[in-house]
């Protein structure tokens, strides 16, 4: 299995050796470094290259909503996924690019899931949060921006969100494997985005899953 290589961005020692001691029982996943802040991990992400950055949200400073920004514009195919106590800065995790969005109390084996869901292409943004409370984040403003998706594309947009692999909705819907990829295909098409992870954070930008 190919590693990934993970940053992990904490302003505190102790969460950041007990996500390293939990992480590297893995023999693909290697933790590559190690930021208090965003003055530690802007450079570590230019000298190391990681393809995952695992942040925690309330830090000194630049705080992990901002830095997701600045790396994401910097560097748009990092993987941001937020790791914190807090469950209320969904929506500004995602609006802000990251890819997904876990509790700290989250168990070992659901981090290392959600991390090789990210490196496949899924998000994992539901693993730690309740789909009720997804969609009450998601929906809580009125104005959504129209957009035009059949009832198809829909419903496998939905399911891109939860994570569902392309042989599982190609089981769940009864169609052929080749017409799942066209619609998918279409769907990144219709939202400007080149992976499952963009289409998700794109998706609840414009308010499409609720």
């Amino acid at each position: 299995m190919e590693e990934i290589k993970i940053l992990l961005v904490d302003d505190q020692q102790v969460v950041r050796e007990g996500l390293r001691r939990m992480l590297e029982l893995e023999n693909d996943l290697n933790v590559v470094g190690e930021a208090s802040d965003a003055s530690e991990a802007l450079p570590q992400v230019e000298s190391l290259s990681p393809e995952i950055v695992l942040m925690d949200i309330k830090m000194g400073g630049v705080d992990g909503i901002e830095l997701t920004r600045r790396l994401r514009q910097k560097h748009p195919d990092i993987n941001v996924i937020m790791l914190t106590l807090y469950d209320e800065y969904l929506t500004q995790a995602i609006e802000a690019g990251a890819v997904g969005y876990l509790l700290k109390d989250i168990k070992r084996e659901e981090l290392v899931r959600a991390i090789r869901s990210v490196r496949d292409g899924r998000s994992p943004l539901a693993l730690s949060l309740t789909r009720d409370h997804l969609n009450e984040l998601t929906s809580a403003t009125d104005g959504k921006r129209k957009f035009s998706l059949s009832d198809r594309e829909s419903t496998i947009l939905h399911l891109i969100a939860d994570g569902v692999t392309t042989a599982e909705i190609s089981d769940q819907m009864f169609l052929s494997q080749a017409s799942v990829k066209r619609s998918i295909s279409l769907i990144f098409e219709k939202l400007g985005v080149r992976n499952r992870s963009e289409a998700v954070s794109e998706a609840y930008k414009r308010k499409l899953i609720n």
